[in-house]
């Protein structure tokens, strides 16, 4: 449904250029969800704004391919982009309160995204449709919700408001940025478990893009591990992380808190996307790093006997196996 390829953006700064996006390339397919996982800052949202068209200035995308269903998104003409975002592809962003008009009521809002793609229909068709979508969401009360503000929702509510009109017109790829940074525990289980059956019962495709590998591990057939702005290995989630190929990967797993077990930190910093390094960009934290480490930019190769499982990392070669997270994390703890 939708093949990435190479997709860089760049955002001009007092400083220098940052490099946000370098080169990302992954793949979503029909009736799958993709999880995009990393640390703050590695790009995750950046290059979802890139396929999306959000980029603003001072960013600019200055290379690569977003194919949706046959059509380059970064090719196409504004007005054709944003006619398919809201129809065809719908996106949940992290602070609904940020993705809704305070000063109108949530069914106008309804009404405009509704007649902005569909055309000309009355406000009692639009009303009907919005009605729909916030059952669809789980909202108890939806004309309530529809003749009120969203200075009168709380947090969930206002999050499933906003699942409703990304999805009001059927898309067949949601794009969820962070959808739950801002709610309770609770709260993200329900809007999570909502996603997933809206996807899955409608035979839809999603983009998840979280930093918790918990949430990745439960609702997504895919992941895609990002690293200062790069994609460091992507392939199925099951077998990444029960056997994790790269470095990073595996440090990001040793990471999460288990019962009666110690946690792993991760020694050094992010390097700086301005005075971006010449070779692998993790190679100044990694324990394993090589001297051709910190020269050479690893290039992205499969991961021996495993289909859509591909790495980028000179310690792995097409027929080896990766390194296990066990020895990578007692390596990371005696350093």
């Amino acid at each position: 449904m939708l093949e990435v390829e190479n997709v860089t953006t760049r955002f001009r700064s007092r400083r220098g250029v940052v490099h946000a996006v370098n080169g990302v390339s992954f793949r979503v397919g029909s009736s799958e969800i993709v999880g995009i996982v990393g640390e703050s800052g590695c790009g995750k949202s950046a290059t979802i704004r890139s396929v999306l068209g959000l980029i603003q200035p001072p960013g600019e995308i200055v290379g690569g391919r977003a194919v949706f269903d046959g059509t380059d998104l970064l090719a196409i003409p504004a007005g054709a982009l944003r006619r398919l975002r809201g129809s065809e592809i719908g996106f949940v962003a992290q602070n609904p309160f940020g993705s809704l008009n305070p000063i109108l009521s949530v069914a106008a809002q309804f009404h405009n995204l509704i007649v902005a793609h569909r055309g000309r229909l009355s406000r009692k068709q639009t009303r009907d449709m919005a009605l729909q979508a916030l059952q669809s969401v789980g909202i108890s009360g939806p004309e309530r919700v529809l003749d009120g503000y969203a200075h009168e929702l709380s947090g969930g509510m206002a999050q499933r408001v906003v699942i409703g009109m990304a999805t009001v017109l059927g898309p067949r790829l949601l794009v969820a940025d962070e959808p739950t940074t801002a709610l309770d525990m609770t709260i993200q289980r329900q809007i999570l478990d909502l996603l997933q059956d809206l996807v899955r019962k409608r035979e839809r495709s999603m983009i998840l893009v979280t930093h918790d590998l918990g949430v990745v591990a439960q609702y997504c057939d895919r992941v895609v591990v990002m690293y200062a702005g790069k994609v460091i290995e992507t392939g199925p989630t099951a077998q990444v992380f029960a056997r994790p190929a790269h470095p990073y990967t595996q440090a990001l797993l040793g990471s999460v808190p288990r019962r009666g077990e110690e946690i792993g930190i991760l020694a050094g910093r992010v390097p700086s996307l301005i005075d971006y390094p010449p070779g692998c960009a993790f190679s100044n934290r990694c324990v394993h790093a090589l001297d051709r480490c910190a020269r050479i930019v690893p290039a992205s190769r499969p991961v021996a006997g495993e289909d859509g499982w591909n790495v980028s990392c000179h310690l792995v070669s097409g027929d080896a196996d990766p390194l296990s997270r066990e020895e990578d994390v007692r390596a990371h703890r005696a350093g």
